[in-house]
């Protein structure tokens, strides 16, 4: 007699994602009090925007940003943690549901042999955690498992992508002049706001 099991849902990876996309938007908050560059060197954002790309970091590093390293590789190693979790979870689930689901064929008499037989212990490791299980349930958490997988997947390369970005942004923002000489000014007005911007060469 097969019983249904109700699985304790894993922790959905939007979540691991926003949290990945909240420390980058950090980065790309542009520091306008950083140091200007020295004018004798050359800094380039398109330097930049290539080392950004070949190795996670090397952009901010190439721009004198360090403290956006360690909180590049914190969101790119935490959502490739959750990643690999969720894709060894997938493995048992999938393996799981391929055995239980050949095995019901069996017991029906439709097919003699079980194809999967070598899978049993991963389907003996979930009836330990929740006793009998039919195959339907097992194909709905491995479907879940692959999507958190997948999901988190594109993370990792949102994340990529916006590491990029800020180090591409930020090169260019190196050199903006935020001297003294550049004034903003806002008024309250009986119909808004009135905003003055003042430059003084």
């Amino acid at each position: 007699m097969n019983f249904r099991a109700d699985f304790p849902h894993p922790p959905a990876p939007p979540a691991a994602v926003l949290g990945g996309l909240l420390l980058l938007l950090v980065l790309l908050i542009p520091r306008l009090t950083c140091a200007q560059v020295d004018s004798t060197r050359i800094h380039s954002p398109r330097g930049a925007l290539w080392r950004a790309a070949a190795v996670p970091g090397w952009g901010q590093l190439y721009n004198r940003q360090y403290h956006k390293v360690p909180v590049v590789y914190l969101a790119l190693g935490g959502i490739t943690f959750l990643a690999l979790q969720f894709n060894d979870e997938y493995l048992l689930y999938r393996h799981a549901f391929l055995f239980k689901s050949y095995q019901e064929l069996v017991d029906r008499g439709t097919l003699t042999d079980n194809p999967y037989s070598g899978f049993e212990t991963e389907y003996i490791e979930l009836t330990d955690q929740f006793g009998s299980i039919s195959s339907s349930p097992i194909k709905s958490q491995r479907d879940n498992l692959r999507r958190n997988r997948d999901l988190s997947f594109l993370g990792i390369g949102l994340v990529y992508g916006l590491s990029i970005l800020d180090a591409y942004v930020s090169a260019h923002l190196l050199d903006f002049d935020v001297g003294e000489d550049l004034t903003l000014r806002v008024r309250p007005e009986p119909k808004g706001f009135t905003a003055t911007v003042r430059f003084d060469f």
